[in-house]
């Protein structure tokens, strides 16, 4: 009888829990430093874009490493036992598995899917998030250094809590880049532009658009959207006080492995304009990636990095892409190459009670995972066999690019 009432209680628990958070779906709109100049197998080459200017006294080349990865979705499920043993909130190890990965890369990238403005508001979920403030803890000590807070859920709470949100940034952690949202309209105007082991490297980030629709009226620079003559004249103003050029880019179809018409005439689009990396993000599912070959330079391209982190109900939905290479940087001839391009896939894990959260790589994700997954237990596989051959699908074999499998 006790196991019974056990049984029944968890059951009660779970379907209390889903019933106030859900744990599927986001539907909305569908619309360590190297030195080494040796070029790899599979290495691509940007041709010379501009003339060296006489007064850069740098000589030789230099390189860094970057990793990327895609969604950090807060969904409810996320927080929600936080919130109920009312001891504070502490994320570190939702990430600590890939540190070994963001932390030693020069360069680490996140999408900040939802916006953290903390109990300034009521913690909520979908369809309009706002998320504890140390999520952004953890994302710092997680090691990245930009993040992008431009998706179509950055003014789900509203134009007071990205504020918040953008302000704690600023004020806590300043030495990470925030592409995609701006304070005031003099800080739309402001280029960021890390120096990453003497490189400058120019880095902008776009959304599609927002669930809660245009900016306000008398904000049009708060959230920045994808935007033919706002794409040139950034393009045209960072490449002048940058060597290259890296373009966060929310867009695609949710929930689809393929590459719309839009992404194609983007692509196409950052890749005659000089940028030599764009990472994608939205679909909450990978897309393929790859080396684009234009008329005047190459262009590195991660379609869709997939979910990070999230609570949401679906195999596919719980694996996630990680973007990992090193770019080399001749200061003379100034050419852009590539070395060690790999796409690396993540899983998240989170058992079926939502105790624990987990996010991997596929180099350390195992079995043991699988049997109290909460996705097991919705009836879909989660073995390490089946994230394989998915991976595989999707991605394919691109050339010059890695799709680590193992």
């Amino acid at each position: 009888m006790k196991r019974l009432l056990a049984g029944m209680l968890v059951l009660f628990t779970l379907m209390c829990t889903i019933a106030r958070f859900g744990f599927g779906h986001d539907f909305k709109n569908q619309n360590s430093q190297s030195t080494s100049t040796t070029v790899a197998q599979g290495t691509t080459e940007k041709k010379e874009k501009k003339v060296k200017d006489p007064s850069d006294t740098r000589t030789g080349s230099s390189s860094f490493t970057f990793v990327g990865v895609g969604d950090d979705l807060i969904h409810g499920a996320l927080w929600w036992r936080q919130e109920l043993a009312g001891q504070g909130y502490n994320f570190d190890s939702y990430y600590e598995l890939t540190n070994p990965y963001t932390q030693a890369a020069d360069l680490a990238f996140i999408n900040q899917e939802t916006v953290c403005a903390g109990n300034i508001l009521p913690f909520s979920h979908y369809p309009s998030f706002n998320s504890p403030t140390e999520i952004l803890d953890s994302v710092a000590k997680a090691g990245f250094d930009w993040t992008a807070m431009s998706s179509n859920h950055t003014l789900d709470a509203g134009v007071d809590a990205l504020m918040y949100h953008l302000q704690y940034m600023k004020d806590t952690y300043p030495e990470i880049s925030v592409t995609g949202s701006h304070m005031t309209e003099e800080e739309s105007h402001e280029y960021i532009v890390r120096d990453v082991n003497g490189i400058k490297v120019g880095l902008l980030g776009y959304t599609y658009g927002m669930n809660t629709g245009n900016n306000p009226e008398d904000m049009p620079w708060l959230v920045e959207i994808i935007d033919e003559d706002s794409i040139r004249e950034d393009m045209e103003a960072i490449s002048k006080i940058s060597d290259v050029q890296i373009v966060s880019m929310h867009w695609g179809t949710e929930y689809d492995n393929g590459i719309n018409e839009m992404q194609q005439q983007y692509a196409k689009l950052l890749n005659e304009l000089g940028a030599e990396v764009i990472i994608g993000t939205h679909p909450h599912v990978i897309e393929p990636a790859e080396i684009y070959h234009g008329e005047d330079q190459d262009t590195l391209i991660y379609y869709s990095l997939g979910n990070f982190l999230s609570a949401q109900d679906t195999n596919y939905g719980m694996v996630g892409g990680m973007a990992s290479f090193t770019l080399n940087y001749n200061f003379d001839t100034l050419e852009t190459t590539f070395e060690d391009v790999k796409f690396i896939p993540t899983i998240t894990y989170l058992d079926y009670q939502f105790y624990t959260f987990r996010t991997t790589t596929i180099h350390e994700y195992t079995d043991d995972y699988v049997a109290d997954h909460y996705v097991t237990t919705q009836g879909y596989d989660m073995s390490k066999e089946w994230v394989i051959q998915y991976v595989q699908d999707v991605m394919g074999n691109p050339e010059g690019i890695e799709i680590v499998l193992s």
